[in-house]
């Protein structure tokens, strides 16, 4: 598809496009792995930021939406997802206030990982609903697994306009793996501190819903939680398939861009630069910034504001005015770059859909 979107056409460069078929399946796939699991979906809208594809996520069975700001909270509840969790402390007071208005809309969540976290609850006119976050290894933020995570749980009772959901966790150093056994290990490793810690918890007579969330270890994954909040499944990227997440060809999102120079048999030049692809290597399997789709070889090497610069070790073929699309290294951060997608359809067909709460 990739391919065809390349061919010339009317659409200026650079432009994120979309493969509708792409991410239907990817959507269908998902949602059907997580029912295997017996757990609900709870995908993360800040990956795509859609109106169309959050309403997409729901009719194929969402059990909530997943976000990380006031904003995009306030965007799910608008696509009619009315069950919302904000995977974010709840800092400032002011975020608190703002949130509690929209317990009359939805049932609000938000995460905790310290005392000072509930403490601001209490500025809330509503109650809201807490997630304990547990510490897998990604040393960011959540208290060690077991006794002490369970002693912060048992605190929330004196905590006014807090209700305890359950335990979280996010194991962010899948992305530091480098094959499917560290990949295992990192997931053995959120699910023996989910255990222990549900295991503490139960001693003090308090039970609640196990939730996770990395697409790494989304084929991993033992059923072992009730909530799974994927987000980077619905496009894939080129971190994705380092790491064996997903195939090329099931990536659903692209940068189109043109090879504006040809400074040389193994340089190329294209008009996509880092306002239009984000500058990140998220693993070391990732070393360039991007991948150039079915040209073998030919890598993205550095990007300046309006510029990629292409090279390759053997004569590339391209040409000025030729087409490439370039799967991003992280889908999440490319889309903020943009305003709109550009979504073809398998009959040639496009549309533009929006990209909703940028930057916030």
């Amino acid at each position: 598809m990739w391919q065809q979107i390349c061919e010339p056409n009317d659409i200026p460069t650079p432009y994120l496009a979309l493969d509708h078929q792409r991410l239907m399946a990817n959507l269908e796939q998902m949602a059907a792995h997580v029912r295997n699991l017996n757990g609900h979906l709870w995908p993360h809208l800040k990956t795509h930021k859609s109106r169309e594809i959050a309403r997409l996520q729901a009719q194929l069975g969402a059990g909530g939406a997943t976000v990380a700001t006031l904003a995009e909270a306030r965007f799910a509840i608008g696509c009619g997802l009315t069950e919302v969790l904000i995977a974010y402390p709840p800092v400032p007071a002011a975020k608190v206030r703002a949130l509690a208005e929209l317990t009359d809309r939805a049932r609000i969540a938000v995460t905790c990982s310290e005392p000072g976290h509930t403490d601001l609850l209490r500025a809330a006119a509503a109650p809201i609903g807490v997630y304990w976050e547990v510490e897998v290894g990604t040393g960011r933020l959540g208290t060690p697994p077991g006794d002490p995570t369970a002693a912060a749980v048992a605190g929330l009772a004196d905590a006014a306009n807090a209700s305890y959901r359950g335990l979280l966790a996010f194991a962010g150093h899948a992305y530091k793996a480098t094959s499917d056994d560290e990949l295992r290990a990192v997931q053995a490793q959120q699910e023996e501190a989910l255990l222990a810690t549900a295991a503490a918890l139960a001693r003090r007579d308090i039970t609640g819903l196990l939730s996770v969330g990395t697409t790494p270890l989304s084929r991993f994954e033992s059923g072992l939680a009730d909530e799974y909040r994927f987000g980077n499944y619905v496009f894939y990227d080129a971190t994705q398939v380092a790491l064996g997440s997903a195939g090329i060809d099931q990536c659903a999102l692209a940068v189109i861009t043109t090879v504006i120079g040809t400074p040389g048999p193994c340089r190329a030049v294209i008009d996509a630069g880092s306002k239009s692809l984000p500058a990140e290597r998220m693993s070391a399997l990732t070393p360039d910034l991007g991948l150039v789709y079915a040209h073998p070889g030919v890598r993205l090497i550095a990007l300046y504001e309006e510029h990629g610069l292409l090279e390759s070790a053997e004569p590339h073929g391209l040409h000025l005015g030729d087409r490439v699309a370039v799967i991003p290294n992280h889908a999440c951060t490319c889309v903020n770059l943009h305003a709109a997608y550009t979504v073809h359809g398998p009959d040639g067909s496009t549309e533009r859909w929006l990209v909703s709460t940028r930057h916030t």
